[in-house]
This record gives C-alpha cells, structure tokens and sequence, in this order.
C-alpha cells in the first residue's frame, strides 16, 4: 500500500539531527560516484515557470526517489506557492513504491540541510551576523536550520518586496526566539554579515564583491538556470567555491556559468564538491581570512536523503 504524506506529516517526522545527516550522506555518496543521478530534466513553459524532474538512486540510503517540482516565480503575485513539489518514493529491493509525499517542505528542508553543513564546513566557527537575502517560502527553512548549527546573535533580512520581509521578520523572530532586523538594501545586510543566504531568482546579482568582508561565507541557494545569478561573478572569480554537484554546476549554476563565459574563472578553479569535504577528501576552510562560496543547484540525492527518512518512519508505523 502506497502512503501518502502532507507537507505537515513531513515536517513532523524529520528531525533536524536526521536531516543533517541523511543529507551529508547524500552528498559523501554523490561526491564519491555511489549513487545513480541522471541530469535534471527542465521543462520550460512559456511565460509561466519549469516544470523539473529529478530521479535518483541512492543504494546507501535505501530508496530510488523521484521528484516532480515546478518552479512559477509569477505565482507571487497570484497569491500562490512559488514553488511545489511531489516526490516518489520506490523501494529498490522490490521496485515497489512506497509513498508519495508533498514535497514543498521536503524541499526546504534538503536545501536548508545543505547551506547548514556548507556553514558547518566552510564558514568561520566564530561566525556571529547571519544574513537572508529573499524572504520567501525557502528563507524559513534556511534559518530554521542553519541556526540550529551556528546559533546566531543576530538576523538580518532583506527582500525587494517590503511587506514580505516585514512578514517574515514577524513570523520568524517567534520562531527562533530572537529579533529578525530588517536591512533596506542589500549591500547594508551583506556589510552586517559574517554568514549570508541568497535565496531569490535574481537574474543581477544581489551581493557585489566590494561589499563582501573577509572571511565571509556565502550560500547561494537560489539561482537554478544560466541566466540566472545571485552573486557577483567577480567576487566568485576571487574566492573558494564548493558546489554540491560539479556536474550539474556546469548546467545549471548560472553565477559560474557566465563567470566562466567573462573569462573570470574556469572550472577547474572550482574548489570541491561539498561531498568530498564531507568524505575527507579535500579540506574547507584553510584560512579565517578567505571568502567562501556554496553554490548550489538542488540535487536529487538531497531528495532521496529525505525520502529514506520518510520511508523509515512510515515502515515504523
């Protein structure tokens, strides 16, 4: 019998301990060629959104996954969800599927799971500012879990639309107990920061190198296409840059992308994968003074890392 699970069963059954490491797994395993990932397939549809499916097969885990995700960013507007998913989940021992969930919240929780062990990896132990540019569905998930791994003194957040920065200042200062401030502009909450999250669909960057102290360390969770690109391909030409797949990377992450096309970097100048970090392969941060730079494009090994939670839990009802 196939379960069906609410984005709310979701959340209820994943801890964050779990997710941190279901996720760190994924990645170890990606990063060292043990799971099957075919490319992302996107489906553009005109003057809408894409339509993104991600399969993947994780032996270590326990669960072939796939995911079904639609990105509108117009739906804002709408007064609707900019993002919405369903995942599948398969049992590779039988071929049988197993449940499928909602998949909006498993989404944010992966992505959030991957900026949290970017910030474990690469970001200053004496990181204090932390900093959201983007106020949206995903932002809540990020400081959800991100704070539960660097304990922030101070939140700051900026969002081009004012009433959703007020918002979610509101619903999150609650949330994480403490006082989300509000920065008018982006280069004000970049200047304030020691760690800082982008998580919009800019197509300009929203954080320029001269703004950028040293020692920060930058995840950049939003752009998802080439022409998209939340970070100043200068400032990523002049730090260390992990990503979570290098393969995708090249498809996908459009700050390097058009880095790469201005003749500001080459691929080869790309630090690691995050997985190889986890796996001890290479090092992260090697100095308090370096830049760092977490590029991610969303991977499906991230999704299966949820999904074999979920089976787990549902396997113990």
């Amino acid at each position: 019998m196939v379960k069906i699970l609410t984005d709310r069963d979701v959340e209820a059954l994943v801890s964050v301990d779990e997710l941190l490491s279901a996720v760190s797994e994924a990645f170890r395993a990606l990063s060292l060629g043990e799971v099957l990932m075919p490319p992302r397939s996107r489906i553009g549809v005109s003057g809408a959104g894409d339509i993104l499916l991600m399969p993947c097969l994780a032996p270590s885990l326990k669960v072939f996954s796939l995911k079904i995700v639609s990105v509108y960013p117009g739906n804002l507007e709408k007064g609707l969800p900019t993002t919405n998913a369903v995942v599948v989940a398969v049992d590779p021992e039988n071929g049988i599927p197993r449940l499928v969930a909602e998949a909006r919240a498993l989404t944010g929780l992966r992505t959030a799971a991957a900026t949290a062990l970017s910030v474990k990896h690469l970001a200053r132990s004496d990181s204090k500012n932390l900093g959201i540019i983007g106020c949206g569905y995903q932002a809540r998930w990020q400081l959800l879990i991100t704070s539960q791994v660097m304990r922030p003194q101070r939140v700051y957040a900026f969002d081009m639309y004012r009433d959703r920065a007020e918002k979610f200042a509101e619903e999150m200062g609650g949330r994480i107990g403490g006082k989300v401030e509000l920065c008018y502009t982006p280069e004000e909450l970049v200047k304030s920061c020691d760690i800082i999250i982008t998580a919009t669909t800019s197509k300009t960057p929203v954080v320029r190198k001269e703004w950028v102290r040293p020692g920060t360390h930058i995840s950049a969770i939003g752009a998802y296409t080439p022409e998209m690109a939340e970070i100043d391909p200068s400032l990523l030409a002049s730090s260390k840059v992990v990503v979570d797949s290098l393969a995708a990377a090249k498809e996908e992450a459009g700050e390097i992308i058009q880095a790469v096309k201005a003749g500001l970097m080459r691929w080869e100048d790309v630090y690691a994968e995050i997985g190889e970090i986890i796996a001890g392969r290479k090092p992260g941060r090697l100095s308090w003074e370096e830049v760092t730079v977490f590029k991610t494009v969303g991977t499906a090994a991230q999704d299966a890392a949820v999904a074999s939670i979920l089976l787990s839990k549902a396997s113990d009802k």
